[in-house]
């Protein structure tokens, strides 16, 4: 077939028409189609499924190294993506031909846009060139990540990492009715302002600060028991330091919305750090983590932010780097982990 396949394309027309061909072997452009992807979840009772959905593979840019005869995918598609049936579109220089190599013989067949393709291995797609005279090899593979994005992967390490966000340091005033601050070590510090009374202070709060990715200025968060009776969730007051003028703002109470169900519970110490896009990570003692991507109003637990499989125990310490890794040490056996998110 493919012989024939050639033969006509070089004996086109009739005796008054002129046909040119082309000893050109390149691939111009290979795009994905739509891609289908299999996931599992699990129901209230416990019970595993799996659904389809789709997705556009277009959005993928496929790599084509003409030197070195591969055309590959650099951001790796979707876990879950069924790389047995890919719908695929190829482009040649002047129309060449395209065939693709079997997986298990050295037979060839050739290439239709409407031909699903079996990419669990990498796959030989050959070009002819139209005169029939050269024949030219690419090896096509696509990469699809072995577990959902953002899954936090970890690794045993020695010890914790020396981390200074930012030069600012709080702590309650000598009769802890008030906050002070200092940017230089407490060689000089100054009284902070509160929006509202120092009554609503929490009981042994905990300070934490941070540069925001984004701009120049800088977060502090207070976090504690909160002092009324019978609240569940704890008391937050939040700070934006302009570096310019730090004494411009002053601290705010975060009033707790009763009608939010996503807060920090009480009952546990937390570790509170910067995290990746600007969003802030607190970590319980007894592993759970909290995100917030509104600086502290909302927090959310997440099936991709959890502690190693074998953590065992309580955390004695946590905190974040400027590479983005997540550090924790165990309280029981002193093990220390890194985790980084999959991207």
């Amino acid at each position: 077939m493919l012989a024939a396949t050639l033969l006509t394309t070089s004996c086109l027309g009739s005796d008054d028409d002129d046909v040119t061909t082309y000893d050109d072997v390149a691939i111009m452009s290979f795009t994905l189609g739509t891609l289908n992807r299999y996931l599992t979840t699990t129901s209230s009772t416990g019970a595993d499924s799996t659904y389809k959905t789709t997705y556009a593979g277009s959005s993928y840019k496929m790599n084509i190294d003409h030197l070195g005869g591969r055309i590959f995918n650099s951001d790796s598609l979707l876990n879950g993506t069924d790389n047995r049936h890919v719908l695929c579109t190829i482009t040649t220089s002047n129309s060449a031909l395209v065939t693709v190599k079997s997986m298990t013989s050295d037979s060839l067949r050739v290439f239709s846009s409407s031909d699903s393709i079996d990419f669990s291995q990498p796959r030989v797609f050959r070009v002819h060139s139209t005169d029939g005279a050269y024949t030219r090899d690419y090896i096509v593979s696509l990469a699809v990540r072995q577990m959902e994005q953002g899954t936090l992967l970890w690794e045993p390490m020695q010890e914790l990492p020396t981390t200074k966000w930012t030069d600012w340091q709080f702590a309650y005033n000598a009769d802890s009715t008030g906050i002070v601050a200092s940017n230089d070590n407490w060689e000089s510090s100054f009284v902070e302002t509160l929006d509202e009374s120092a009554g609503l202070l929490p009981h042994n709060g905990q300070f934490a600060s941070w540069n925001l990715a984004y701009n120049r200025q800088t977060y502090a968060l207070l976090w504690g028991e909160n002092s009324l009776t019978g609240d569940d969730r704890l008391t937050l007051w939040r700070k934006v330091i302009d570096n310019d003028r730090p004494q411009s703002s002053g601290w705010v109470y975060m009033t707790p919305s009763y009608t939010n169900p996503y807060y920090l519970p009480k009952g546990q110490r937390y570790w509170l750090m910067p995290y990746a896009n600007g969003s802030v990570l607190a970590i319980a003692a007894d592993g759970t983590m909290y995100k917030s991507e509104d600086q502290g109003i909302t927090w959310m637990t997440s099936s991709q932010l959890v502690m190693p499989t074998d953590f065992n125990g309580t955390v004695e310490e946590a905190t974040t780097d400027a590479d983005g890794y997540i550090w924790v040490k165990e309280q029981t056996t002193g093990r220390v982990w890194r985790g980084l998110q999959t991207k």
